[in-house]
């Protein structure tokens, strides 16, 4: 039996699967070439090839969110014992390690928008969007991922999000408890099991009943994967153990600028410690408040000089749905101020509007590249949803 093993991918999946095989990890390998030779907590980060000398003493753990194109990649060059480290539906943070600091070794984070974006051009996300777009198009689909967005308002003040405070030019809409349950029966009716999310873009916890909109949504769909995210401000500890009752992943983005707890998050913290079972369901993300993330179809404040992936395909059109207070579906995650509406929730169901014209069109456009829809020209988020 191989005792160590090698992590392919040094950036935040690799990182929690040497939180989890502490003693027992080789080396890293991984695409970016930037990455060669520098290392995470003491251990080497080295090209792909370089494994292959050692593919029979070794064995190779996939760890990225790109994983079929890494298993592809690798089965090419003739290595065939290997796992992946993430399931189809996974944690976004599937480590027990409780507080995560993805800026810590990670060249990756921390960049200009010059190095984000060449990042971007070279990225192999690419090609495996382009190939799952390609198996996807003109099956018939049902969305794997809803987004409810129960209050379209937020109290950060993050520079990369076009929502925060001082940038959201949204009507403020508060989503009814008619229309919410209605959202939640309709899902039940169809047996949805795959991911829920009681948020979109905005802060949760701004809706006062939210928690008990999380428990009549576990009620009646008790086989979804129910995750939250939160910047945490508003959380107590009473809140945060009924919370827990109903999700499957809750992760906190603490934003502070020198990466220490908020407070509220201290004292999570240490209720977890005294109950330590809740670390696999719980992750504090420390988070810089200006980081250079995705354009967000070019809507994002702090991105200037932004990409055009005009021959790039989008999965999220087959897999996600987003849904607005008001109960009207936006194009993505990425169209935080609604400015596609795809279908209206208080006139069709939810199978009508994913079925239905609007999302046809959408998906036909990006088939053949994100410059056939105006709001995807300028959007470079690289993900499998």
């Amino acid at each position: 039996m191989k005792e160590k093993i090698v992590i392919f991918g040094a950036g935040n999946v690799g990182r929690m699967v040497l939180n989890n095989y502490k003693g027992k990890v080789a080396y890293f390998i991984d695409n970016n070439e930037k990455l060669h030779g520098k290392n995470i907590e003491g251990i080497v980060i080295k090209k792909v090839e370089d494994f292959i000398p050692d593919k029979e003493k070794y064995k190779l753990i996939i760890a990225g969110y790109g994983q079929n194109m890494m298993e592809q990649q690798i089965v090419g060059m003739g290595i065939n014992d290997y796992s992946l480290y993430l399931n189809d539906i996974h944690g976004y943070y599937a480590t027990d390690e409780l507080v995560f600091n993805p800026y810590e070794d990670n060249a990756m984070r921390d960049v200009s928008e010059s190095d984000y974006n060449e990042n971007a051009r070279s990225n192999l996300m690419i090609e495996a969007i382009n190939r799952e777009v390609e198996c996807l198009h003109d099956k018939e689909t049902i969305f794997r991922h809803v987004e409810i967005e129960t209050i379209n308002r937020c109290n950060g003040k993050c520079g990369f999000c076009p929502v925060s405070v001082g940038n959201d030019t949204r009507k403020l809409e508060y989503m009814t408890d008619g229309l919410f349950q209605n959202i939640i029966d309709q899902l039940a009716e169809i047996n949805y099991a795959g991911k829920l999310a009681l948020f979109s873009n905005n802060e949760p916890f701004l809706d006062q009943s939210i928690i008990e909109r999380h428990h009549y949504a576990r009620r009646r769909l008790p086989d979804v994967r129910m995750h939250l995210f939160t910047n945490g401000t508003l959380l107590t500890i009473d809140k945060f153990k009924e919370i827990m009752q109903y999700l499957d992943e809750l992760v906190i983005d603490n934003y502070h600028e020198d990466l220490q707890l908020i407070h509220p998050c201290i004292a999570i913290a240490e209720y977890c410690d005294r109950y330590p079972e809740l670390k696999k369901k719980v992750t504090i993300v420390l988070r810089k408040p200006n980081e250079i993330l995705s354009s967000r179809g070019g809507d994002a404040p702090n991105r200037k000089d932004i990409l055009c992936m005009e021959n790039v395909r989008c999965v999220l059109p087959y897999r996600q749905i987003i849904i607005r207070p008001d109960g009207k579906v936006s194009l993505c995650c990425c169209d935080p101020y609604g400015k596609n509406t795809l279908g209206d929730l208080k006139k069709e169901t939810l199978l009508e509007i994913w079925r239905g014209t609007l999302y046809k069109k959408v998906r036909e456009a990006l088939y053949g590249g994100r410059k056939n829809w105006n709001h995807c020209v300028h959007c470079d988020y690289l993900g499998l949803a």
